[in-house]
């Protein structure tokens, strides 16, 4: 049980890291966060496959979905959220006693928004896994650190799960004028071991 009060209080701490701007009003930065969360909990977090995850992504009837290779991506242009559902490659993190978690390449599921910067996105996903780990839950069985990537993204390490913030591009094109707005932002990557 210290692993795991040890943990959320990295959780709590990690919240705050690095600032950024998204350009994005405060209402759709609010409205695609709480878009945001739900969907990383309700598909990627309480879905452990990726078939569990297409089911619970479905029923959320997002207005858009395409394919991208072997990835289905959902996206929802009124709150400027997307969700991604498919390979991922390796990722690892750098855990607060200074070692390395690695966490081969394998299935994910990502929540994103480039209206939510790394502040916010990182209060997220303390926020999804926080009450899991005050009441114990089989999913965040067995910590195994946290920390930070690069970019100031929160990563997350237990037994069976993995939650990390890395970032992706999303780019807007303009269809009257052709031209195209690029935004770097986090996403809530979450791979079920």
């Amino acid at each position: 049980m210290i692993r795991a009060a040890a943990l959320l209080a990295a959780l709590l701490g990690l919240a705050g890291c690095m600032p950024t701007q998204t350009g994005f009003s405060q209402g759709a930065s609010e409205i695609a966060g709480q878009r945001m969360g739900f969907v990383a909990e309700a598909v990627c977090l309480n879905n452990q496959t990726r078939q569990a995850q297409d089911r619970a992504a479905r029923a959320l009837s997002f207005p858009v979905v395409e394919r991208d290779g072997a990835a289905t991506i959902y996206v929802n242009p009124g709150t400027l959220t997307f969700m991604r559902i498919g390979p991922v490659p390796a990722q690892g993190v750098t855990i607060e006693d200074g070692s390395r978690i690695e966490v081969p390449a394998g299935i994910g599921c990502s929540v994103g928004s480039p209206a939510v910067g790394q502040v916010q996105a990182n209060r997220l996903a303390g926020e999804i896994l926080a009450p899991r780990l005050v009441d114990g839950s089989d999913t965040l069985r067995a910590p195994l650190g946290a920390g930070v990537n690069a970019a100031g993204g929160a990563g997350f390490f237990f037994e069976g799960l993995t939650v990390t913030l890395p970032l992706a591009r999303t780019t807007f094109t303009d269809p009257e004028t052709g031209e195209a707005t690029g935004f770097d932002h986090p996403v809530i990557l979450i791979v079920h071991n």
